[in-house]
C-alpha cells in the first residue's frame, strides 16, 4: 500500500513539477538535488556524492544498531539501496568527467580511496550481522560492494595528468572511419549507379 501511495505521489509529481522535478533522483532531497545543481565543477560534484553516500551509510548503520529486531525490512533496504544511487551517482559524475576531458580529476583521488576503503569496511562489518546475514539484505549488500569496488576501479584509471578537452563526436560515429575507396575503384554508391537496370 505504501509503495503504491509513493508511485501515485511521484507521479503526480512527475506531471505538476514540470520537467525538473520528473528527473530530481527520488533517494536526494530537495536541498541536495539543488547542491548537486549548483556543483558543476567533477571533483567537488564527486566528491558531493560520496557525502551523500556517507550520510546514507551512517542512517542505515543507526537503523540497524537502534533496535533488536532491527528496524521496518523495507525501509533498510530503501536505506541501503540509497547508498548505492549516490556511489553510482559518484561513478557516474568521474565517468563523465574523464570521457569529456578538460579537466584535472587528480585531486578526487584521495577522497575516493579512503571513502570506497572506508565503506567496503564498514559493508563487510553490516555482513556479518543478523540482518547482512538474512536474506532480505544479503543480495542488496552484496550489490553495495560491488558498487563501491567500481567506483575504486574507476577511481584508479584517473590519469597522472590534466585530461584534455574531447572533441565532440557525431552519434553513433566516435571512432569509425569509414575506408578511402582504394584509387581507380569505384565507390559503393558508383558501383550501384553502374548497375545494368
Amino acid at each position: 500500500m505504501k509503495s503504491g501511495r509513493l508511485l501515485i505521489a511521484a507521479l503526480l509529481l512527475g506531471l505538476t513539477g514540470g520537467p525538473a522535478a520528473a528527473q530530481q533522483p527520488d533517494y536526494l532531497t530537495s536541498e541536495e538535488v539543488e547542491k548537486v545543481r549548483e556543483t558543476q565543477e567533477p571533483n567537488l560534484r564527486v566528491a558531493l556524492f560520496l557525502q551523500f553516500a556517507t550520510q546514507r551509510l551512517l542512517t542505515l548503520e543507526q537503523a540497524l544498531a537502534g533496535t533488536p529486531q532491527w528496524a521496518d525490512s523495507a525501509e533498510v533496504k530503501d536505506m541501503l539501496n540509497s547508498f548505492i544511487r549516490a556511489v553510482d551517482d559518484a561513478a557516474d559524475a568521474l565517468d563523465t568527467a574523464m570521457k569529456h576531458g578538460g579537466v584535472d580529476l587528480r585531486k578526487a583521488r584521495g577522497p575516493l580511496a579512503k571513502s570506497g576503503a572506508d565503506f567496503l569496511a564498514r559493508l563487510e562489518r553490516i555482513q556479518k550481522t543478523e540482518p547482512g546475514e538474512s536474506e532480505t539484505l544479503r543480495y542488496d549488500l552484496e550489490d553495495a560492494l560491488e558498487a563501491t569496488q567500481d567506483l575504486l576501479a574507476l577511481g584508479k584509471e584517473i590519469p597522472d595528468a590534466p585530461i584534455p578537452p574531447k572533441a565532440p563526436t557525431v552519434a553513433g560515429k566516435e571512432g569509425e572511419k569509414e575506408p578511402a575507396p582504394q584509387p581507380g575503384k569505384p565507390t559503393l554508391k558508383r558501383r550501384e549507379d553502374e548497375k545494368p537496370k
